[in-house]
């Protein structure tokens, strides 16, 4: 039997309803999604305040609020860009191992630029290296010599036209287009934004620093170097700090090592590593460096001093001056003895 006219009319009409319902679930499904977005895209900027909770770790939490750092005079460009160990060779082609060896997490970048002059700008750079000693080590080993200081961080400088600072776990950098006043003026309150707004651990500290001497030290000269110390592989998380003795530049350095052991194992094959590239043992009348069983070496014209101290490989790297070379590891092997001894 054919349906009728009005049944016909019925089921018609509960299709058209149901379509309408669909339609009205997927627009409610995509407005929930896109509440979800970043909405800076369309000029409703998030707060700096939004950095302060603990979501401000990696990638997006801090790429959605860099664009709440402009300066007053600045307005932000484009959107903040987010690199990984996978594509940051794209940002900074040429030194990502560099990054990655020290423990790179991600970097997040955002360009600013003046409201009255359209050519002058700054781009930002905010590694997250994971913690401070990493931060440290990328900071320390890229710090241009005869620089300037930053007086309200612990480790930061300025150039004629960037600041390069460390933030808690960031290694941070500012780089302006040109020369200017304005854009230096910029910078500084984009890093006092930062300082304020993105939460890390302040109490956080890199307590080998204080193992060096302080007399004759050259201010602001420490390096760490995660891996491949002087080229050698087997040589990792050393702090290197850089004296004048006697009037010439000399550099010293310490790793330590889970035991006395293992930093004999490693002295031994840094001495193994430094004759195979052709450089020669030679003879000291100094005596401390006699009782520890100190190697002396010349590195094709320089002096480079090994000796092992408790858990602690050490010495002298490269010293123009053998006296000056073995005056400076008497210096560091005093002061490491006093930590070995505290340590036992």
């Amino acid at each position: 039997m054919s349906s009728s006219p009005g049944a016909a009319k019925r089921i018609e009409s509960a299709i058209s309803i149901c379509v309408i319902i669909t339609l009205f679930l997927i627009g409610l499904a995509i407005l929930i999604r896109q509440s979800d977005a970043d909405m800076s895209r369309f000029g409703i900027e998030t707060t700096a305040a939004d950095l302060s909770g603990a979501g401000a770790d990696i990638g997006a939490p801090i790429a959605t609020a860099l664009e709440a750092f402009a300066p007053s005079g600045f307005e932000a460009i484009g959107q903040t860009q987010i690199y990984t160990e996978g594509n940051l060779y794209e940002k900074i082609d040429g030194k990502a191992d560099f990054y990655t060896d020290a423990g790179f997490a991600s970097l997040s970048t955002q360009r600013f630029v003046s409201k009255s002059t359209e050519n002058l700008w700054m781009e930002l750079y905010v590694y997250d290296m994971g913690g401070i000693r990493n931060a440290f080590s990328v900071y320390s080993r890229q710090r241009r010599p005869d620089v300037p200081t930053l007086p309200d961080v612990q480790f930061g400088y300025e150039t004629a036209n960037a600041l390069y600072f460390v933030h808690g776990k960031y290694y941070i950098e500012l780089v302006g287009s040109a020369e200017s006043d304005e854009l230096m003026d910029g910078a500084t309150k984009v890093k006092k934004k930062i300082r304020t707004s993105l939460a890390v651990d302040h109490d956080a500290q890199i307590a080998e620093l204080a193992i060096f001497a302080p007399e004759n030290l050259i201010p602001d000269s420490f390096k760490l170097y995660i891996s491949d110390t002087f080229g050698f592989a087997g040589l990792t998380n050393t702090f290197a700090g850089r004296y004048e003795i006697d009037g010439q530049i000399v550099t010293a350095f310490f790793s330590k090592r889970a035991g006395a052991q293992e930093a004999r194992n490693i002295a031994q094959a840094y001495h193994s590593f430094l004759l195979d590239s052709g450089c020669t043992d030679k003879a000291t009348n100094n005596q401390t460096l006699r009782n520890l069983d100190a190697e002396v070496i010349d590195s094709y014209g320089t002096t480079e001093i090994i000796f092992v101290i408790g858990p602690f490989v050490a010495g002298v790297h490269e010293a123009d001056n053998q006296r000056a070379a073995e005056k400076l590891a008497e210096i560091l092997a005093s002061k490491l003895s006093e930590v070995a001894e505290k340590n036992r």
